[in-house]
């Protein structure tokens, strides 16, 4: 991977719409981040570090607002099956041994030919899915800091359903008004709302710096990381983190998107997966849907993921563990409203399926996703049913040979 050399400023705006964009992905990262510090024991400011450093590294990659995501498989079955940090880390390892190893010997140009663009639609599709699912997770998750709610003359509003429609109310003005500005509209209402509810708690900030390879599994976990955590993960980042993510790239900027390509996805994944390990961090990739999320929600530039990376950064320098207490006050409800949006938006991406092969294959991968929750499993599936199809078409219309 080579770095540009150039950083013309116009790739690099910060103004509230890319700021605003810098913040649309929350709501996929928060959740796991802080349930993976909580329930894991994963090391908070090494993990805040490694996300920040990571995003900084994208940034000058890719010039736009490619996004830094938490490992989904990963995570969920990290938090499933409540593994140790050591073997999380393990999946930092793995994936940076494959997709550097992909990308270094040129073994992608091979991958790729399994991820036709009626597949790719399909992930999309089942990755929109996923996120509604997440969204309503995260709207309908109970917490005891938001019990209770307003005891109206008429009726008795909860606080979380007033979360939902004061979000839902900010974000449809917003997206009227100055639409790229939605997000930190969102957000600032929801904290407004916190700040009143919860207060703001108190905070002792300090620098301190993780030490280098704090986690080094044993063999064992290392292949317990493999099995557990890589397999299942590897076909999903290859879907969606990196042929997903460059195609909307592609639909989103044009030509700016030249830097996008799914080798130099791999690569940029890989190396983050690096620094995640020598910290101890929480495994990384990139996202077809962040991308969405961060385009839709006002960041066009470099600077969007410039500035959530020195956000995220500074708060592993110097607020670590005592920064959770700040994040909580964003409330998940608020989060899960976004996160519909995006949802929304990302499906919109297979508007340009053309024919019964390409919209059954993409419907497909939606089918499989919905009963298994594994976008692994649609799209291996539709890429077998989308090159059958191809096969049998062409037996079908071969022309007899002439009779010389």
């Amino acid at each position: 991977m080579t770095l540009p050399v150039e950083l013309p400023m116009k790739n690099f705006r910060f103004t509230l719409a890319e700021f605003s964009g810098s913040l649309a992905d929350l709501g996929v990262m928060l959740p796991l981040v802080l349930a993976l510090i909580t329930l894991n024991g994963m090391n908070a400011t090494a993990a805040f570090m490694g996300i920040g450093l990571a995003y900084l590294l994208t940034a000058i990659a890719y010039r736009l607002p490619i996004p830094v995501q938490p490992l989904k498989s990963v995570s969920a079955l990290a938090l499933a099956l409540g593994l140790a940090p050591a073997v999380i880390i393990t999946g930092a390892i793995w994936n940076a041994i494959a997709f550097l190893g992909m990308g270094l010997t040129g073994l992608d140009r091979w991958v790729q030919k399994a991820f036709p663009k009626a597949v790719v639609r399909g992930i999309q599709l089942g990755l929109a899915y996923l996120l509604v699912k997440s969204a309503w997770k995260l709207v309908s998750a109970e917490n005891a800091s938001w019990q209770g709610g307003f005891n109206l003359s008429v009726f008795f509003l909860p606080w979380t359903l007033m979360l939902v429609i004061g979000a839902v109310v900010f974000l449809f003005i917003f997206l009227s008004w100055r639409k790229n500005w939605a997000a930190l509209g969102v957000l600032v209402f929801g904290l407004g709302i916190s700040l009143y509810h919860l207060e703001l708690p108190a905070m002792h900030l300090g620098l301190k710096l993780p030490p280098l390879f704090p986690l080094v599994p044993t063999w064992p976990q290392l292949w317990q990381g493999l099995w557990l955590l890589a397999l299942p993960q590897i076909p999903l980042s290859l879907g969606n983190s990196v042929y997903a993510t460059a195609d909307a790239a592609q639909q989103y900027f044009g030509e700016r998107a030249a830097l996008v390509t799914p080798r130099r996805l791999m690569m940029t994944m890989g190396f983050n997966d690096l620094v995640a390990t020598a910290l101890g961090g929480i495994p990384v990739c990139h996202g077809c849907g962040g991308l969405t999320a961060h385009y839709r929600l006002g960041a066009r530039t470099g600077g969007a993921p410039l500035m959530i990376g020195f956000i995220f950064l500074s708060l592993g320098l110097f607020g670590g563990t005592a920064v959770m207490d700040l994040f909580n006050l964003i409330p998940f409800a608020v989060l899960g409203v976004l996160l519909a949006y995006v949802a929304w938006q990302h499906a919109l991406l297979v508007k340009d399926l053309r024919g019964w092969r390409e919209i059954l294959t993409a419907l497909l991968v939606l089918a499989l996703t919905i009963p298994t929750g594994n976008l692994a499993v649609g799209f291996l599936s539709a890429a077998v049913f989308y090159y059958l199809w191809g096969w049998m078409d062409s037996i079908l219309h071969r022309r007899p040979a002439q009779p010389q």
